[in-house]
């Protein structure tokens, strides 16, 4: 206890030199800090979009070739190439994949149910002479096929679940299809045909009515939509986002196998997330020999990664390097004065280790010393950290954005996208940095490290004399 208060009146009677110790090492403190904050934030970031952007796998049509064979085969040929919901599926149990997702949609009709914007697009249709398609796919249409108008959604990706759980979607009756053949409507749908959970309605397949037997659905919960239909410059029943119908992805696929018999009447969608983005070979290997055709390619969204987390990678490079310069000549400076400031203590060293006391406890003394100033400054530090972080952190990245669009532009960097991108995916324009408990436990050990090399070497330095010559040199 003696020598803790001893240390403390120290930090006291050498004001001027503490004080200036004590700035330096704020100083130092302040910058490492801001550098730790950024740096731990941008790699959070780093690694959030890596696994969204180098893990997700998406299986695209080589576009050069595609138009080759068209021009050669005709359109109709595409049909025969598209990978196919078997194929899909077994490339789902790949040991290379960590986790598939699969939707599936279904464009049926019904003679008593109505959608939303339906009759104002039936009245258009008419009154411009159009005419039905006599072929979806390649596939002729019977004599009896209707224009579908109930658009069958089973299962959600990753955007509708993130639309219900930020509530642009939400239920307000009943619930969210758990069995087969559960469905839920939209607000608008269910009032436009006087639907009510617990009600049951058959779909029928638009191509051929009579040929295929009607899905049956149940009603088992309502949904508010606030959500917004893209504009296509016309409306259409199938492209209103209210007329959607959600059901199970299993409620489809059996409807599929033991009714339609045919894999492509219904549409499915697959995503397929890898165990590691290094995995991307092996697996776009593996795929070609399942069946997948030539003309497709597997990739991943890597020109969405670059123009997202590039210039947060740059900002990282930044600031690790500010952090290091400061670390090496700050630190330097730090050892500097602490070596001047045992020297000039050197007598009182010597006369302490006359009356008896070990070097252990002189040691411990010093330690004392130099940890009370790390706790000064290391509060001072951080509080000036957290206040200034944001706004530095805010100029480096646009610089970082500026040079990247300037690097792109230069390179003459092609912006189309591939079927399989992510454009829903905003650019980071404001790197929001917090002071996570990570980066304070940095900081503390860079602290503490930065104060055992300056005390290590200041008592290295002291500890090798004797008390009898360090009080024989006092003059």
């Amino acid at each position: 206890m003696y020598i803790l208060k001893n240390a403390l009146k120290n930090l006291t009677r050498n004001k001027e030199r503490n004080i200036l110790l004590g700035v330096i090492m704020i100083a130092i403190l302040s910058c490492v800090a801001i550098s730790v904050i950024i740096n731990t934030t941008s790699s959070e970031i780093i690694k959030d979009y890596k696994n969204r952007f180098g893990s997700e796998v998406f299986i695209q049509p080589d576009q050069e070739k595609m138009m080759e064979k068209v021009q050669k085969e005709g359109n109709n040929s595409m049909e025969s190439i598209r990978p196919t919901n078997d194929l899909l599926e077994k490339l789902s149990k790949s040991e290379y994949l960590k986790d598939s997702i699969f939707t599936a949609s279904y464009g049926g009709y019904s003679d008593k149910l109505k959608s939303l914007d339906q009759d104002e697009y039936e009245k258009n249709n008419k009154n411009s002479g159009g005419t039905r398609m006599a072929t979806i796919g390649g596939k002729e249409r019977s004599e009896n096929a209707k224009d579908s108008n109930l658009n069958i959604k089973g299962g959600l990706d990753s955007a509708g679940l993130e639309e219900f759980k930020k509530g642009d979607r939400k239920i307000t009756d009943g619930k969210m299809p758990e069995k087969d053949e559960e469905a839920i409507v939209s607000e608008d749908f269910a009032k436009l045909n006087n639907l009510k959970v617990g009600d049951t309605f058959k779909v029928q397949n638009p191509d051929d009515p009579d040929k295929y037997d009607p899905l049956e659905l149940t009603v088992s919960g309502i949904y508010y939509d606030g959500t917004k239909s893209q504009d296509y410059g016309f409306k259409h029943p199938m492209m209103n986002r209210k007329n959607d119908i959600i059901t199970t992805f299993d409620t489809l696929k059996t409807y599929n196998q033991e009714v339609l018999k045919d894999n492509d009447l219904i549409f499915v969608d697959a995503k397929f997330f890898l165990k590691d983005p290094d995995l991307l070979s092996k697996f776009n290997e593996e795929a070609h020999k399942l069946g997948l055709n030539d003309l497709y390619d597997v990739s991943t969204d890597s020109q969405s990664y670059d123009e997202i987390v590039k210039p947060v990678e740059g900002l990282q490079k930044v600031a690790n390097m500010f952090m290091i310069l400061v670390l090496v000549f700050g630190g330097s400076i730090l050892i500097l004065i602490s070596i001047l400031g045992i020297r000039e203590r050197k007598y009182e060293i010597g006369v302490l280790r006359a009356m008896g006391m070990k070097k252990s406890k002189v040691a411990l003394g010093l330690i004392f010393e130099t940890l009370s100033t790390i706790a000064i400054s290391l509060v001072v530090g951080l509080s000036i950290a957290s206040l200034s972080a944001q706004p530095i952190s805010n100029i480096l990245l646009k610089s970082q954005i500026e040079a990247q669009k300037q690097g792109a532009a230069s390179g003459g960097m092609v912006t189309m996208r591939m079927g399989g991108a992510s454009p829903n995916v905003e650019p980071i324009t404001n790197l929001n940095v917090h002071l996570s408990s990570e980066a304070i436990m940095g900081i503390i050990l860079i602290a503490l490290l930065l104060g055992a090399i300056s005390i290590g070497i200041g008592i290295i330095y002291i500890m090798r004399f004797e008390p009898r010559k360090i009080l024989s040199e006092r003059n």
